[in-house]
């Protein structure tokens, strides 16, 4: 945010918690958009000058499809903490469009920073969970009808932080032991109310149980560990923990892509499946869309697009500044370092 000047425009939609849009593409930033933006917590935007060309990138799920999910998801975590039936038919809509891009982008990856403010971070949290979940379910070859509990487990994996004290959840500091046990309890407020869905499958709630226990025991809510760990939890507490991992706290310093991928490894197969965190390794981009790199010609550039198939530079310094390239696995320029 502090590198964004009045008169830049905007290259991604900004969502409210409401999943409706705050600001869209093309709108053009003055000094009240980004005081308010500020004011809400957003750390990074994604920009171009007026005037400059803008390229279209791909994106794992349509800005629509976004913004259905969001509401879906804001729909769920205030009819539950209404004690209200969940519109599951609202639910099942969203998972089928999340899953229907998804399976028919065969070259797709999950390529953006993030956007997330304090308004809207667990809606957000959930449906970014949802897509690495499906894109780690579509790497290791789940049919879609076994694809359909997972994307829906994912999407509700924390509907029982509703159950939270919310002053507890919004403590911009670590948590006392005794506040942590308060959050931890949200596993099992999501198991009883997703249960208690008969529209639901009972996988859809073993999700939102599992998805902080550990391959060693070491999670919670019970120790489950090894194979009585279903895989489904396995593939939501990987992708929990790396969205986690990639998200900044004022007490805790986000991690880059291949930081979080890396300590993902690291700590496979003792906390984490390792099939799982390999499968999540090439679903993710290791350098996002906006990432700025140095090449191995000593060269800057700025990712602009990234698929499973090839990386989009522009230069931002040398002779060829401005200039485009892809970068294929066999390219002889490669990225060295990233830089922010």
């Amino acid at each position: 945010m502090d590198e964004i000047t009045e008169e830049m425009c905007l290259a991604r939609p900004i969502f409210n918690a409401d999943g409706k849009i705050l600001l869209s593409n093309g709108v053009k930033l003055n000094a009240t958009y980004l005081a308010r933006l500020k004011a809400l917590g957003y750390e990074n935007l994604y920009v171009y000058r007026d005037g400059e060309e803008i390229r279209d990138f791909s994106i794992p799920i349509s800005d629509q499809t976004m913004r259905e999910a969001l509401q879906g998801v804001k729909a769920s975590f205030s009819k539950a903490s209404q004690e209200q039936q969940l519109n599951v038919r609202q639910v099942n809509d969203v998972v089928n469009y999340i899953l229907d891009e998804i399976l028919t982008n065969p070259s797709v990856l999950y390529n953006l920073m993030d956007l997330k403010n304090h308004d809207n971070y667990y809606y957000q949290h959930s449906v970014n969970v949802c897509v690495i979940s499906t894109l780690i379910g579509k790497k290791l070859g789940l049919a879609r009808d076994r694809m359909k509990d997972l994307t829906t487990g994912a999407l509700l994996h924390d509907l029982g932080m509703v159950c939270v004290d919310p002053r507890t959840l919004a403590q911009p500091r670590r948590l006392s032991d005794e506040e942590a046990a308060s959050v931890r309890e949200h596993t099992n407020y999501g198991f009883r109310l997703i249960k208690s869905e008969r529209d639901l499958s009972i996988l859809v709630a073993h999700v939102a149980y599992q998805h902080h226990e550990r391959m060693d025991g070491s999670g919670y809510p019970k120790g489950i560990a090894g194979d009585d760990l279903h895989l489904y939890g396995r593939i939501v507490g990987v992708a929990d923990s790396y969205e986690t991992m990639t998200t900044g706290r004022i007490y805790r310093k986000a991690l880059w892509s291949h930081e979080a991928i890396r300590q993902l490894k690291a700590e496979a197969p003792e906390k984490y499946d390792p099939e799982v965190v390999a499968a999540m390794e090439t679903s993710i981009a290791y350098y996002p869309v906006g990432s700025v790199v140095v090449l191995n010609t000593h060269e800057e550039a700025v990712v602009v697009d990234v698929n499973a198939k090839k990386i989009t530079i522009q230069f931002s310094s040398g002779p060829r500044i401005n200039a485009l390239m892809d970068l294929a696995p066999d390219s002889p320029v490669k990225i060295e370092e990233r830089l922010s």
